[in-house]
């Protein structure tokens, strides 16, 4: 169900330049699998930014429950997937 636009390609080269640009994170630690607190040290106010981008890309909150179930990066990827993102405009 994903366009050219919005392909998990496209998505996981923005969801990295956000990471490394906002959060400081180099781009061989930014694959799908990585967890953000075992595997990327993430922090609780590091976690309330990389929602703040998520927010921003779907202008839309995140709901709690939703949030809290991301764990990986590839969860932000299939988030954005599904909810679009400005990566097209």
């Amino acid at each position: 169900m994903t366009t050219g636009i919005t392909s998990t390609g496209a998505i996981l080269e923005r969801v990295t330049a956000m990471l490394e640009e906002r959060l400081g994170l180099l781009p061989e630690e930014i694959t799908l699998e990585a967890r953000f607190k075992q595997d990327l040290g993430l922090d609780s106010l590091d976690m309330v930014e990389l929602l703040t981008i998520v927010e921003a890309e779907t202008g839309e909150p995140v709901e709690d429950g939703t949030a809290l179930a991301m764990t990986t990066i590839g969860d932000v990827v299939d988030y954005l997937s599904e909810h679009g993102t400005g990566a097209g405009e």
